[in-house]
């Protein structure tokens, strides 16, 4: 039924009823009629003292907005068992908290209990930039609930980040129910505010993985931006997003973008294709951009609000002690120094528990995969897909609830599959030892006993000790699994996130010498690399030629090619070799010969005996990411779900 009704309710969006849910004008006339103007009030003074705000906050109820909808969730702190949204990477450069619990303070003295945080950030946002002009610029609808959830890996999964292009701007804002229109419009809030060099200092440096400068961008304006970001680790200087009036709402934003200086990536993807160009070109106009700007703002306010008795109104911002921040430096520390890698991790773990453990599992493996030669594949891209989410906790075998979308169900993980041979090994350790082995043990061992059915030998050590993690979050597996379509510096900060080097991500994409991709992931190299229906110049064209007979449109998602295709079939070191014809199927492979590092790693992993050694190395460090021992997390007795 539930199919049937999100059908229902979207025609009923299409067809205008459900724009807004229940916010309407003066929504607080009765029950605190003084509402809007101590919002304005506050504004103005706060402003007037800290001219950069309107930015500041127009950004602050953005990143509201597209993550779980206005409901103020950007807010909340995080507490000790939760990281929140506003601790996520995306949102650690927000500011402006402090005058939001100024105004929430305020109307907690005039109306207790009332107005809501969501509505506060909605109104304030609207009246910071309105100060310049002296009237309200748009329309505010209110009556918006506040969100009791904030998670900080769903940011990361949900905010278009600064280096998208046209195509994954577009998916973002029509996730929102936003057009194209209105994914132009709302980029002209860039006409206020500063960039951080780090966020798009690769188009001066290294657009391509080659120490290139981006062709698109202006050369004067370029060469102007290289006096102000020397590096591109430069994290903490800032520069103007609108070089000529930074400090004023206007649409000059249009104007500079059609010069080619529009300082993201993702400001020069407008620019890529008719329709948004023409939409740059009409709002050049500044009464246009001005009555366009209202609308869409009005749109994006009423995204996914909480209204009527749903959610809660906060009496407070969630003002708490900040001691994670302080436990997670700690951890650290601890980490840097070597005390915590792979935790209570050891040898046979369950020598005197369950004795036959390891070889129940490697029986169970043996069975499978001379059935289903393509598991080694499986399974060991599931074990790295276990492992980059919350640690090596077993979350990814996780079902999703009716109140929780898991893992398992996050995009990048729909093409998982296996979990049928870890629910079986695991029936069979339950018969023998009930209660006693971690489902995210199983999988390890799983991993490596597949890959090593060809090999007659266990192929690296697998320490044991892992218990099994109770939480497992759809937009984290978003946030943090590497996508195929990383540069080397994205993927290299994936795999420092979690304690891992460049050797162990040159090593460990070495897993591609086994199984499948799908078109989908890489055929934009193949039809439309730059957004101009072009071809990879970086990929082997004869190779190029023949992935297209396989994969032949850019929407192709069920056709897969061999990741390999000369031994796909076979454990070995040949992804290597592969790469160095430039035949690597994905852009994430071809991005290890963008740097000298990385290059010189893949050239030594042409030997096959150092490639062995190194791979099993890095999967017993791998194996050993934020594992929960001792007391910590549990011993599931299903897989699939946790224990009741």
């Amino acid at each position: 039924m539930r199919g049937f009704l999100v059908a229902c309710l979207a025609l009923f969006c299409i067809l205008g009823v459900c724009e807004g849910g229940d916010l309407r004008k003066k929504f607080y006339k009765r029950t605190c009629s003084e509402a809007e103007d101590i919002v304005r009030s506050k504004i103005q003074e706060h402003v007037s003292a800290r001219p950069e705000l309107p930015a500041k906050l127009i950004r602050m109820h953005f990143h509201d907005c597209f993550v779980r909808g206005c409901d103020g969730s950007v807010l909340l702190d995080s507490t000790a068992s939760n990281t929140a949204e506003k601790d996520s990477i995306p949102n650690l450069s927000l500011s402006g908290f402090d005058v939001i619990d100024d105004i929430k303070a305020a109307l907690e003295a005039k109306c207790p209990g009332t107005v809501s945080c969501a509505d506060i950030l909605a109104l304030a946002a609207r009246d910071a930039v309105s100060v310049q002009f002296k009237k309200p610029m748009w329309e505010v609808l209110t009556g918006r609930r506040d969100g009791k959830v904030s998670i900080s890996g769903e940011a990361l999964a949900n905010l278009p980040a600064p280096f998208f292009n046209l195509a994954q701007l577009r998916q973002s804002f029509e996730s929102k129910k936003l057009t194209v229109h209105d994914l132009v419009v709302l980029s002209g809030a860039h006409t206020i505010g500063v960039g951080h060099c780090n966020l798009f200092s690769n188009r001066l440096f290294n657009f391509s993985g080659k120490g290139d400068q981006d062709p698109s961008l202006n050369p004067t304006y370029a060469t102007f931006l290289k006096t102000k970001c020397q590096s591109l680790s430069d994290t903490t200087t800032t520069v103007e997003m609108d070089p000529e009036s930074s400090s004023t709402f206007d649409n000059d934003y249009y104007s500079i973008l059609i010069q080619n200086k529009g300082l993201f990536q993702s400001d020069a993807a407008l620019l890529t294709a008719k329709v948004s160009r023409n939409i740059v070109n009409e709002l050049t106009k500044q009464d246009k951009f001005f009555t366009e700007f209202g609308q869409s703002m009005k749109r994006m306010g009423a995204i996914e609000v909480l209204t009527g008795s749903d959610g809660e109104i906060r009496t407070k911002i969630e003002l708490r002690m900040k001691m994670r921040g302080f436990l997670v430096a700690c951890l650290a520390l601890f980490c840097i120094l070597g005390v915590c890698e792979g935790g209570d991790l050891r040898k046979k773990f369950y020598k005197r528990t369950c004795s036959e453990a390891e070889d129940i599992v490697r029986s169970k493996i043996q069975e499978h995969v001379s059935a289903r030669p393509e598991l080694a594949a499986k399974l060991i891209r599931m074990h790295f897909h276990d492992c980059f989410v919350r640690g090596c906790d077993g979350s990814v075998l996780l079902d999703s609830t009716a109140t929780n979308t898991a893992e398992k169900d996050s995009i990048p993980n729909l093409s998982l599959s296996g979990f049928d041979v870890i629910d079986d090994i695991k029936a069979a350790l339950e018969a023998k030892c009930p209660g006693t082995v971690s489902c995210a043990d199983i999988l390890a061992l799983a991993a490596r006993d597949a890959v090593s059915v060809q090999f007659k030998k266990p192929m690296w050590e697998v320490l044991t000790g892992r218990r099994d993690g109770k939480v497992s979050i759809s937009g984290e597996a978003l946030a943090n699994l590497p996508a195929p379509f990383f540069n080397i510096t994205q993927l290299r900060q994936s795999f420092e996130s979690k304690k891992l080097t460049v050797h162990d991500l040159v090593v460990l994409s070495g897993a591609h010498t086994i199984g499948v991709g799908h078109c989908n992931l890489f055929s934009n190299r193949l039809f439309n690399f730059s957004g101009k229906g072009d071809q990879d110049p970086s990929l082997n064209p004869t190779y190029a030629t023949f992935l297209k007979t396989k994969c032949q449109s850019l929407s192709d998602t069920t056709t897969t090619v061999e990741m390999d295709p000369e031994s796909s079939s076979t454990f070995d070191n040949d992804y290597y070799s592969i790469l160095i014809q430039n035949k690597g199927l994905f852009q994430s492979d071809a991005a290890l010969l963008t740097a000298k590092v990385s290059r010189n790693i893949v050239n030594e992993l042409t030997k096959q005996d150092k490639f062995f050694t190194e791979f099993g190395q890095s999967m017993k460090r791998m194996g050993a990411i934020e594992v929960l021992t001792g007391s910590d997390g549990e011993i599931r007795t299903k897989c699939s779900v946790v224990n009741s």
